[in-house]
């Protein structure tokens, strides 16, 4: 049996074809092209992909088709078919009609009876099977399970995937905006573990402050007991304009449109001292603004302990860097919706003046569903 291809136009009677099409259209279309009129389907069976690709793409459909002989009688076209074994079913498939041989006919009869009741082959089975497909994608379990706890998660569960997808963007953008988002005050400490992107991050809101909102801020460059070099940070400031102290008694008064920020050395998450110690000084310092920066890439564990140790010294809004290595941002869900900390900004890449935005939700909406997903047509819900 061969593959049909192009080559096969004007073949001899009685040879068998194989080939894999989307539709029963398709099939009909390539077959009268290449076999004729009278080509006969012998056999259709539906074929997903492998592995992952099974829950994300479109199942197809196998045809096994056939020139008959001139002299074909029907009374040997009803010995022929009960002689034909149809094609096994490999790993991963789904047989229509149990792979049985289908009544040799003509192939748009044969087409159109192996599909009619179901257009698309296994939308039943995925559309009820929405959460187990989020799951297989890399949707978060954590968030996932806090789904199942809304109110209408009966509703949401029966629905395709496509109105789940719907659904659940609503609702994270309605809980997302419940939020108690508290504004920032003319004084504003950077604070997080040591790589998480904390100058980088300051040096994007300066950039933000000046040439967006036309603000004139100052930095507050603080060792805290802990080597804080400034050598990068102080030739930033010079390109933009900002000044750099290294002495909290000789900066200036902070104001609305001359903000101070203050850049504090990594904080080691085994080392609950130090945090205590920073705390003691933005008491001191009468801060009132302080952003707990995360590396979104980092474990949810170290997330997660990042926050605890945050809360304890009274931090009140989250900065996330290095969004654009996620693959999806259902990780972060969880850690914006169950803590009371207002999430402030998002930051891509290490372009310390750009990748750079304060519009959170739109920014965790874009991200959140696995592109695969998007792929397949969802895109008009992700700026629900």
């Amino acid at each position: 049996m061969e593959t049909l291809t192009n080559s096969h136009s004007g073949a001899k009677a009685g040879k068998r074809f194989r080939l894999t099409v989307k539709s029963a259209e398709e099939a009909v279309r390539v077959i009268r092209e290449k076999l004729g009129d009278k080509a006969r389907v012998l056999s259709v069976r539906q074929v997903g992909g492998e592995g992952l690709k099974k829950f994300i793409s479109s199942p197809k459909l196998e045809v096994i088709a056939e020139i008959p002989s001139e002299d074909l009688t029907d009374d040997s076209l009803s010995e022929e078919k009960s002689n034909i074994e149809p094609p096994k079913p490999t790993a991963g498939t789904t047989a229509t009609e149990d792979s049985t041989l289908l009544e040799p006919s003509l192939v748009g009869e044969s087409l159109q009876s192996a599909v009619s009741e179901n257009e698309t082959p296994g939308a039943v089975s995925i559309e009820s099977d929405s959460f187990k497909i989020l799951a297989k994608t890399g949707f978060d379990s954590q968030l996932l399970s806090d789904i199942r706890s809304w109110s209408n998660w009966t509703e949401i569960k029966d629905l395709s995937l496509a109105e789940s997808l719907k659904e659940i963007t609503i609702g994270l953008s309605d809980r997302f905006r419940s939020l108690n988002i508290l504004p920032t005050e003319d004084r504003i400490a950077l604070i997080g573990a040591p790589g998480v992107g904390k100058t980088t991050t300051l040096c994007k809101f300066l950039a933000h402050e000046v040439f967006m909102n036309k603000k004139t801020p100052n930095v507050l460059k603080v060792d805290n007991g802990i080597p804080n070099p400034d050598d990068a940070l102080r030739i930033f400031c010079e390109v933009v304009g900002v000044t750099l102290f290294r002495e909290s008694n000789k900066t200036p008064d902070s104001s609305e449109e001359s903000p101070l920020y203050l850049d504090f050395p990594g904080l080691s998450l085994g080392q609950t001292d130090d945090w205590m110690q920073a705390q003691e000084l933005l008491d001191d310092l009468n801060v009132q603004t302080r952003v707990l920066v995360l590396n979104s890439a980092y474990d949810k564990q170290v997330l997660n302990k990042s926050i605890s140790l945050g809360n304890s010294i009274g931090a009140t809004h989250l900065a996330f860097t290095h969004f654009d290595e996620l693959s999806n941002s259902t990780k972060l869900w969880p850690l914006l919706l169950r803590n009371n900390l207002s999430p402030l900004c998002i930051c891509n890449g290490q372009n310390v003046t750009g990748d750079f935005s304060t519009n959170v939700l739109n920014q965790m909406i874009s991200r959140t569903f696995p592109e695969e997903l998007y792929a397949r047509g969802f895109s008009t819900y992700r700026n629900i």
